[in-house]
């Protein structure tokens, strides 16, 4: 099975979810009882043990850990965390997707979006991962990590997608959340990492790698070792790519904010403003962008970016 993203568009802009796709209507059998389906329902809604699972659903608890039991032996659920609760470890499960599907066999009959060239300094700065492919890790869409955050940055990694695609190249790239790249151990690849630290917890881990870094401790801002200066404002998000701290044979391109706002304003930035944003970028070199989204045509929606540092 893989993970996919399916993009709803609307007049208002796209909302993404992640959706596991098998190519045998059998891979999702446990989904056919009724209590089971229940149970990944009520799970969609709260990630929880099964013991307090069944006094949700009011569901005897020996059956909820049998269908759990099945939903996680088909890949259908996974352990999102663990907690001591009385002596003992509760693993606490949620879905491993938004979505489910079946692909029927055969190659798409759908007219694929025209692919445009890659604009010169966009291609330079995503060689290695037009060469070797990469993640695209975005935040999980359940509480999770230490601030117990709910990501709300997938329509802007959907943006990026679309985008990565269009250049010919998004087939170069998967999707995980990043309690998946967490739990499979998967931190050494080459990585696109969507959100900041409070939403992706794989940001939250290079962090303190970054010249220019996140602070939540006094006040959340943004920090540059590199000019001095601190950022506060909610649409100020970076663009960075550096060497991968976890393999020095990987890279890793961050687009982050500190708020929501920010990580739009950071794809932006090399989605529609690359002349200018990656105008001084080197190959080899640590790259670092800072930037502040601006919504020039009053619609609530940031539509251009101005370069701090």
């Amino acid at each position: 099975m893989r993970t996919k993203l399916i993009v709803d568009a609307t007049d208002t802009g796209a909302s993404a979810r992640t959706v596991l796709v098998a190519d045998r209507p059998e891979r999702f059998g446990p989904l056919s009882h009724p209590e089971a389906w229940r149970i990944l329902c009520e799970l969609a809604r709260r990630p929880d043990y099964p013991g307090a699972l069944a006094k949700r659903l009011r569901m005897h608890e020996q059956t909820v850990y049998y269908h759990v039991h099945r939903l996680a032996k088909a890949g259908l659920v996974r352990v999102v965390r663990e907690e001591r609760r009385q002596g003992a470890v509760s693993r606490i499960f949620a879905p491993s997707a938004e979505a489910f599907g079946i692909e029927l066999p055969g190659p798409g009959h759908a007219t694929a979006p025209k692919r445009g060239a890659i604009p010169e300094r966009v291609r330079t700065f995503l060689e290695t991962f037009t060469r070797e492919g990469g993640i695209i890790v975005i935040g999980s869409p359940y509480q999770h990590g230490p601030f117990l955050t709910v990501a709300r940055d997938s329509p802007y990694a959907v943006g990026l997608g679309l985008f990565l695609g269009g250049l010919a190249i998004g087939s170069r790239f998967s999707v995980r959340l990043d309690t998946e790249v967490k739990a499979a151990g998967l931190e050494g690849k080459n990585l696109v990492l969507v959100g900041g630290p409070v939403a992706n917890i794989v940001a939250l881990d290079l962090n303190p790698h970054l010249k220019v870094s996140f602070d939540w401790q006094q006040a959340w801002r943004m920090r540059s070792s590199l000019t001095g200066r601190e950022y506060a404002e909610e649409d100020v998000g970076l663009l960075a790519k550096i060497p991968n701290p976890w393999n020095p044979e990987a890279e890793v391109a961050m687009f982050s904010g500190l708020h929501y706002g920010g990580t739009a304003a950071s794809v932006l930035a090399l989605t529609a403003s690359s002349d200018r944003v990656l105008r001084d970028y080197a190959p080899g070199r640590e790259f670092y962008r800072v930037v502040q989204g601006l919504d020039r045509d009053g619609d609530g929606r940031v539509d251009s970016v101005e370069v701090l540092e």
